[in-house]
């Protein structure tokens, strides 16, 4: 999409309107630098290991500087003992949007995922 025609606000919530399916696409393609204040909360889905670990993303961008979220998944594994990749993935309100907002939870990767 060409977007000298319109301004990212108008891009922006195009995505904000748009399907799960195109929503979860917009998140994963964007910088985490978009989402401080959320929390990424991934599962490597394995038996033996210790389930959900929450990240701050405000943590997670000082870390993978410039990327985008999908980038951080794939490069993200287990350190609990499985080394596995992330399976399963949701994008959560902070605290401090928790306070503002009703809290949300967008399954991004797994099983919760439709469409």
């Amino acid at each position: 999409m060409d977007t000298r025609c319109c301004s990212f606000y108008v891009l922006y919530m195009a995505a904000a309107n748009a399907s799960a399916r195109g929503q979860r696409s917009a998140i994963m393609s964007s910088s985490l630098r978009k989402f401080s204040g959320f929390y990424l909360t991934v599962d490597c889905r394995s038996a033996g290991c210790h389930g959900e670990r929450q990240f701050a993303i405000a943590e997670l961008e000082s870390f993978y500087e410039n990327r985008t979220v999908e980038q951080v998944l794939r490069a993200m594994r287990c350190k609990t003992g499985c080394g596995g990749r992330v399976l399963a993935t949701w994008l959560e309100t902070g605290p401090i949007l928790n306070a503002r907002v009703r809290p949300r939870r967008v399954p991004l990767l797994g099983p919760d995922v439709r469409g």
